[in-house]
């Protein structure tokens, strides 16, 4: 069995101005600004109020669906890569 070390992948923010690695992403409510949906990236071994990383913001749902199934692409590219 691999470890989640081994499931993780670097991601540069949005706005350019992080780098993480992150173990896995997921959709959320952005309450507070015009675009509503984000998507977080959870960081392995981070303190445990940071563990999570707002990683972009989008228009609409749909927009933010396409982009995480980019990342899933991606991945899974990385996955088959390293059998």
């Amino acid at each position: 069995m691999q470890s989640r070390e081994e499931y993780t992948m670097w991601i540069r923010s949005q706005d350019k101005e992080q780098l993480v690695k992150c173990t896995s992403f997921s959709l959320a409510r952005n309450w507070g600004g015009k675009k509503k949906n984000t998507i977080v990236g959870s960081v392995l071994n981070a303190s445990w109020w940071e563990n999570d990383v707002v990683l972009g913001f989008y228009d609409t749902k749909e927009i933010a669906l396409n982009e995480l199934t980019m990342l899933q692409t991606e991945l899974v590219k990385i996955l088959i890569y390293m059998k």
